[in-house]
């Protein structure tokens, strides 16, 4: 038996007994948020900023103005041929993306808690995307937002996906020096677009 069997195999051996999750009732949380108002509160405090539109391609437009600097430009909502600047289809290796400027993604839903929004591959093709470019847009319904991780985890509980994550403000850390730097590990900002 090889030294990585093993380990697995006493991994195994020790795993622990199945526990069920905790029964949580979720009217002990119920404070009545506005949950638009909260949730916009707190996507300013981790260094976020919201916006309002009405339709998808007002929200492209808006987002020419906010980046008109942006070359490589990259959109996976509707109608968006006019507004990319390279074809994704044609990306072999994700390096290819580094100078990526501008990315523009349909969020799932947000969570008032936190200012965090859920998205999945389902709405970008490359996994890389979110992380690499320079500023990144996410896009939600305003009727799309729950209060609490507790109702963003019963969502979830019966999705479809292969790779999903919150995310919640632009990349930072403060770890080096104690200084605080932005996008270090993802974008440098991030803006929120909600759809009336």
């Amino acid at each position: 038996m090889s030294s990585k069997s093993k380990i697995l195999a006493k991994i195994k051996a020790s795993k622990p007994a199945y526990q069920d999750l905790l029964k949580i009732d979720l009217n002990t949380f119920d404070e009545d948020l506005d949950l638009l108002n909260e949730f916009k509160r707190k996507v300013e405090i981790v260094g976020g900023k919201v916006f309002s539109a009405n339709t998808d391609s007002d929200v492209l437009k808006q987002v020419k103005k906010l980046h008109p600097n942006s070359k490589s430009v990259y959109s996976t909502l509707a109608d968006s041929d006019s507004f990319n600047t390279i074809n994704i289809h044609e990306i072999k290796n994700p390096q290819e993306l580094e100078d990526l400027d501008l990315l523009v993604l349909q969020g799932v839903f947000g969570v008032a808690e936190n200012g965090a929004i859920w998205i999945t591959d389902d709405n970008f093709p490359v996994r890389v995307l979110p992380f690499i470019t320079k500023h990144l847009v996410l896009v939600i319904d305003k009727t799309e937002i729950v209060p609490y991780m507790h109702q963003a985890y019963i969502r979830l509980k019966d999705m479809d996906y292969s790779f999903g994550l919150f995310l919640s403000g632009p990349s930072k850390t403060a770890d080096i020096e104690q200084a605080l730097v932005i996008g270090a590990q993802g974008a440098l900002s991030l803006s929120i677009f909600i759809l009336n």
